[in-house]
């Protein structure tokens, strides 16, 4: 079990929706974090990363425009997220003249460790959203070929190869999808229904060069699956709600 905090995670989730519905690129991220959660299933994910990039980048955009308007309800407000989150940083005095921009350009190693703690929380709520997760994954596969991956990561195509998905992976995706098929509902739990194979299928395929991630993967039936087959990706829209 890990504690959460859920300190104005709302805030963060909406500005990581706003810029993945917008296709906002990965930008300033690092690329050989890139290729190895891209390339082989890591529970730290390339959405983790593109939280944590996305976040830093954004801030560190609005310091430089607006810090001047950082005023000390502000400053208590940023010293409020680092203290719940157990980041030890300096205090920001605005009243003392001090630039909040030039404070965190000082304190990036910090900022960069709030937003990695915050991402855990950020990803806990996200990952539940299929919708969320293929327009984020149809991000990253407009990424994966700009990016120069080392020889033998990738096929002749020039997508990434594909390797087996753990079963922890297997496990997350499971229970998140309640044991049911995303498209048609099928029970594949194996309780009732013991004639139904389940697949864990990617949202965007390799073959639209997709990643083997976490994020990219979701329950499906077998006829479900072969019928989606490696030409589109998709998901669906059907959750079972929390009481009928």
């Amino acid at each position: 079990m890990k504690e959460f905090k859920f300190n104005n995670i709302y805030e963060l989730i909406s500005l990581i929706d706003r810029v993945t519905g917008a296709q906002e690129d990965f930008w300033n991220f690092d690329v050989d974090y890139f290729i190895s959660a891209s390339t082989t299933f890591s529970k730290d994910t390339l959405l983790h990363q593109y939280i944590v990039t996305t976040a830093f980048n954004y801030y560190r955009r609005d310091f430089r425009k607006n810090g001047d308007c950082i005023e000390e309800d502000g400053a208590a407000y940023w010293m409020s997220l680092f203290d719940t989150y157990g980041v030890k940083i300096d205090p920001l005095h605005v009243e003392r003249g001090e630039d909040p921009y030039d404070w965190l350009n000082m304190n990036e190693s910090q900022f960069i460790q709030l937003f990695d703690e915050m991402a855990y929380e950020a990803f806990h709520i996200l990952f539940l959203n299929r919708n969320f997760l293929l327009k984020f994954n149809r991000l990253v596969a407009e990424t994966v070929p700009e990016v120069d991956y080392p020889d033998g990561a990738l096929t002749e195509k020039g997508t990434i190869k594909r390797k087996a998905i753990p079963q922890w992976v297997r496990n997350a995706v499971y229970h998140r999808d309640k044991g049911r098929c995303v498209y048609c509902n099928t029970d594949l739990t194996g309780i009732v229904n013991l004639l139904t194979e389940k697949n864990f299928d990617h949202m965007v395929p390799l073959d639209l060069f997709g990643a083997n991630d976490p994020c990219n993967i979701q329950l499906s039936c077998e006829t479900c699956n072969k019928s989606k087959s490696n030409r589109n990706s998709s998901t669906s829209s059907k959750y079972q709600p929390w009481w009928p």
